[in-house]
This record gives structure tokens, C-alpha cells and sequence, in this order.
């Protein structure tokens, strides 16, 4: 059974002020990495806050540790462009994607 997860990211020390996520350092090796994630389920929602403070994503996994290990080879994170801020497992209580599917 898969769990659901909350993961915030915040700026690393490998950040570069003034510039947006899609403009930082290892941009193309971090998206290279995300996209396989997202296209085996995974990923549910992620992308940056509009304010350029950090980025959020839910996930769908078995558990915390799969989530950990999964996102410690990101080049964002193993280059330091992105810091873990938190991790949380999630309880849906309400979730549309579910309406009609026996949710």
C-alpha cells in the first residue's frame, strides 16, 4: 500500500540568489532525474512557490524511507542547490482524484 507524503524543499547553499529554479545550477541533471519519478507515479504534484521561497512535493511511496533514499541522489540536493526543509506523511481525508474510483 502507498502512503502519502509531503516534501518541502528549501534553498541550498549552492542556491544562486535572484535567479529561479529553472536558472539554477544542475537544472537539466535535476529534471533529468525528477521525470523517470514523476512517470512511474511516484510524484503526484511538485513544483516551486510562486514567492521563489522553495518547493513542495506529495508523493505517493512506501514509506519514509523510500522517499529519503529515492530523493538523496538528486543532483539538486547532492550538489547543494536544495535542502530537505521537511518530510511528512500525509492522511487524506478529501482527495478529488478519487471521486467515482471507489475513493
Amino acid at each position: 500500500m502507498k502512503n502519502t507524503f509531503v516534501l518541502q524543499w528549501g534553498h541550498g547553499p549552492a542556491w544562486v540568489p535572484g535567479k529561479t529554479v529553472r536558472e539554477q545550477p544542475y537544472w537539466n541533471e535535476h529534471a533529468d532525474f525528477i521525470d523517470p519519478i514523476f512517470e512511474r507515479g511516484m510524484i503526484v504534484l511538485g513544483g516551486p512557490f510562486a514567492d521563489g521561497s522553495g518547493s513542495l512535493l506529495v508523493l505517493e511511496a512506501k514509506d519514509e524511507r523510500e522517499v529519503r533514499e529515492t530523493f538523496a541522489a538528486d543532483p539538486f540536493v547532492t550538489k547543494g542547490v536544495f535542502v530537505m526543509q521537511s518530510l511528512k506523511q500525509w492522511t487524506l481525508f478529501l482527495d478529488a482524484r478519487r471521486v467515482g474510483a471507489g475513493g
